[in-house]
């Protein structure tokens, strides 16, 4: 019979490690991104033209940029105060150069139904509107 002691000492460090686990309970991972924010893009309304090359596209597989095409590896959901925040992990491949890619991150956070935020981290979210007739 194997038997293992541990110390008060040591019981509180693993009590410690895993009590700060990153992840918690109640987020959800997803292999798709929600529908609730499928659809074009724009940094303001009024450039929801098809030829403006600062919209971004997000569907249930991935997104696209202005630099980039994206594909989703999976996304964390996580409650947030206001509602959902989405950690999307994406695979992610230069426009110019397809045979370059890298795995990016983005933070995305629904703001009601025609408005997100996004950005690679918190520090650098920004707003975009909902364009007309892209879901």
């Amino acid at each position: 019979m194997l038997r293992i002691e541990v110390g008060r000492g040591a019981g509180m460090v693993l009590l410690a490690a895993f009590l700060g686990s990153p992840a918690t309970a109640g987020d959800v991972r997803h292999l798709t991104i929600p529908k609730a924010v499928w659809g074009t893009w724009a940094p303001k309304p009024d450039q929801c033209t098809a030829n403006n090359a600062s919209l971004i596209s997000i569907r249930e597989g991935g997104g696209t940029g202005p630099e980039d095409n994206c594909a989703v590896e999976y996304v964390v959901e996580t409650a947030g105060a206001a509602g959902p925040i989405y950690s999307a992990h994406m695979l992610c491949t230069e426009k110019d150069n397809p045979a370059k890619s890298s795995s990016r991150a983005f933070i995305v956070i629904p703001r009601g139904d025609d408005s997100i935020s996004i950005g690679s981290d918190f520090d650098n979210l920004k707003t975009y509107s909902r364009c007309p007739n892209t879901n």
